[in-house]
């Protein structure tokens, strides 16, 4: 096992050879704002007080909301609570865990010394994938750390789903959330981000 590797095992990376695989296209502007997010990032987390989580949070609660349009993926599945739901509240869940992947990222680089803005941006990228679940299957997938057997939660190919359901959720929680919701746009519909 290379020293990497090792290292990503020790801080729980969360699948680092799959995002060092792949490649999402994104247009090189937003390469170069997460560059930035992520030297943001990691100013904060060499400041007095400041842990790796509040320093992650820069880009989880401030940063993203501008730049979840052009980086956040929906991964094509559905739970089956969520499928059936009609007045339970839905989320966009990252079944990835991106909040505490980039938390370990950010102590790696801390205490490695490290500075490496493409790590952090191929993270990223991989991470904001989601799944629609419902609000309680999003805590209870956070309780037991991602692992959606242990939660209870089944999920559903989104295809499997009716089309009148399919132009609702499109409608509700893809459009205008998700960089890749013309994918999944109900057929002859206009596609546009509101």
């Amino acid at each position: 096992m290379s020293g990497a590797v090792k290292r990503a095992a020790q801080f729980g990376v969360f699948n680092r050879y799959e995002v060092m695989k792949r490649r999402v296209e994104v247009a090189a502007e937003v390469r170069e704002d997460l560059t930035a997010v992520y030297d943001e990032i990691m100013w904060l987390a060499k400041r007095r007080g400041v842990t790796p989580s509040d320093a992650r949070a820069w880009y989880t609660h401030i940063r993203a909301v501008r730049l979840r349009r052009s980086v956040r993926r929906f991964s094509g599945k559905i739970s089956a609570r969520a499928a059936r739901a009609r007045s339970t509240p839905l989320r966009l869940e990252h079944y990835k865990r991106l909040q505490t992947n980039l938390t370990r990222l950010v102590q790696r680089h801390i205490a490695e010394r490290v500075r490496d803005s493409r790590e952090f941006v191929r993270m990223v990228l991989d991470c904001e994938r989601v799944h629609i679940v419902t609000f309680k299957e999003n805590y209870d997938a956070l309780r037991a750390n991602g692992n959606y057997r242990n939660a209870g939660i089944r999920l559903l190919d989104w295809r499997s789903l009716p089309e009148a359901r399919r132009a609702l959720l499109w409608r509700t929680l893809l459009r205008g959330k998700v960089a890749n919701a013309e994918r999944f746009a109900p057929r002859g519909r206009k596609i546009g981000r509101s």
